[in-house]
């Protein structure tokens, strides 16, 4: 009787899965429409980014390493999934701009921000931006099959490594100036470290090996990988950290310039925030790591990690009664900050789907 009803349960979660399947690719359809439409900047070149609630463009004067590189991913991303040429045209044309106005030739890397016309504004090599920078050449590179891309990408990781990598403590530097010094202490995050961005690292070294397939990218991906589970995670919650010490002992985290939480309160940079877990990262954190376990040939390696992430994320971070995940809020114990956003809410989605592919459970 309990075989037939695990027989019955599996049956309709895998129901359920296509349907959920048939309703993401008719709105990823939508999604990718929108984007594709109205992206493309025919007046200054590369991409738009912002606009108001009906779809119309907003007056911008920069443009931002961020959202063009996860752009570029994006339709390569889209190309790979449909097979529209469309959509490797504007990778293409987002990897060239990339090239001709983003690019440091004089320092190596990336710039942070341009002006319209394509000319420095902030030329900060802040390792967040770089490391999307790689995640985003090698996917074009290996979807568009462009060789320049993939080196590009294998050469800002060389970069990092020479400029960032900490031979002492571990992990990587990631604030640093237009010509790689270490930026100041506080609000400009010189002196610490955060799961946040080595988790971005962990995941442009995935994209990386996985077009590469070279040694010594396998090796720093584990590197990283190994130091987020050992240090970053607090294995007695199952919750992801915040920031950290150069010497990767946990801090209060602090509002940090050039960050997207310094947007939620301009005026009070540098503040010191309690400590907090972000549920949208957890789920994030899981499927990452996964992810990278995949690539490096050892899947199934950390599934302890990534359940116990995501039940994490269900118990304290998920709303009952409206659905939904909150942004973030103590390790242990009821969310603090209730508002939700955007990305918190599409992380759940493929961190939730990964935990249940691991432990098929209705939860």
């Amino acid at each position: 009787m309990e075989e037939r009803e695990v027989e019955m349960d599996t049956e309709v979660n895998s129901r359920n899965v296509s349907l959920i399947t048939e309703q993401v690719d008719a709105h990823l359809a939508n999604l990718a429409a929108f984007w594709a439409h109205r992206a493309p900047d025919s007046t200054f070149g590369g991409f738009r980014t912002s606009f108001d609630a009906v779809g119309n463009p907003v007056a911008e004067d920069r443009k931002y390493l961020l959202s063009h590189t996860r752009l570029v991913w994006s339709f390569s991303a889209l190309h790979e999934h449909t097979a529209d040429p469309a959509y490797l045209e504007l990778a293409s044309m987002g990897f060239d701009y990339l090239l001709d106005h983003f690019h440091d030739r004089e320092h190596g890397g990336w710039h942070w921000i341009v002006d319209n016309a394509g000319a420095p504004i902030d030329r900060s090599k802040l390792i967040y931006g770089q490391s999307f920078a790689v995640y985003a050449l090698a996917m074009y590179g290996r979807v568009a099959a462009d060789t320049r891309a993939i080196d590009l990408a294998s050469l800002t990781w060389d970069r990092i490594v020479t400029e960032a990598a900490d031979t002492r403590f571990g992990g990587f530097l990631e604030n640093l100036d237009s010509s790689w010094r270490l930026a100041g202490d506080g609000a400009q995050a010189g002196d610490r470290k955060s799961l946040d961005i080595h988790m971005h690292l962990m995941e442009a070294l995935t994209e990386l090996f996985a077009v590469t397939g070279r040694q010594e990218h396998a090796r720093r991906l584990r590197e990283v990988r190994d130091l987020i589970v050992d240090r970053m995670i607090d294995h007695t919650s199952g919750a992801g950290g915040n920031q950290y010490s150069l010497d990767l002992s946990p801090i209060p985290p602090i509002i940090i310039d050039k960050t997207w939480i310094a947007e939620r309160s301009p005026t009070t940079r540098g503040a010191t925030l309690p400590p907090t877990t972000s549920y949208g990262h957890n789920l994030e954190l899981g499927w990452l790591i996964e992810r990278a376990d995949e690539v490096l040939g050892e899947s199934g390696a950390h599934t302890a990690v990534v359940t116990a992430l995501a039940d994490h994320a269900l118990q304290f971070g998920f709303d009952e009664q409206f659905g939904g995940v909150y942004r973030d809020g103590p390790p242990i114990g009821p969310a603090a900050d209730t508002g939700k956003e955007f990305w918190q809410n599409a992380e759940a989605l493929v961190g939730w789907l990964n935990a249940y592919s691991l432990d098929p459970d209705e939860k």
